[in-house]
């Protein structure tokens, strides 16, 4: 009878667990909170602070702020002025960026990402990036 017990416990005790672990997962899941609001195939390219690449804005972005690494420009139609978006690279780089900027050719699914100096902005060229807009 105790070996009964113990095995009725232990199964009990690890569906608690279980349940406690899956549960929260299968319901953020099914509320379909995966912890983005959309994901988009966009063209990169990439911009220096400056006259060079911001003509008369200079160092300033749409919303004011300075431009530094991390800041993107985009389509305030497609990803919202002021959202965080997490950015995959083809060659499994990734990195955190923040949309403050617009631009005169940055419509429809196009970013341009801010770089430290020019040199930076032409070596990273054109490229095909994820983009996860976060929640």
């Amino acid at each position: 009878m105790k070996n009964i017990k113990k095995i009725i416990c232990s199964t009990l005790t690890m569906a608690v667990l279980t349940a406690a672990i899956l549960l929260p997962q299968a319901f953020a899941a099914q509320a379909g909170q995966p912890g983005y609001k959309a994901v988009l195939d966009v063209k990169a390219t990439a911009y220096a602070p400056g006259p060079h690449d911001n003509g008369q804005w200079g160092n300033l972005t749409y919303l004011g702020t300075q431009i530094r690494p991390g800041v993107i420009a985009v389509d305030p139609r497609i990803i919202p002025l002021g959202s965080r978006v997490y950015i995959e690279f083809a060659d499994g780089n990734t990195m955190y960026g923040v949309a403050e900027d617009t631009g005169g050719a940055i419509k429809g699914k196009r970013i341009d990402i801010a770089m430290q100096s020019v040199e930076q902005a032409y070596e990273f060229g054109i490229q095909n990036v994820k983009v996860y807009v976060l929640n």
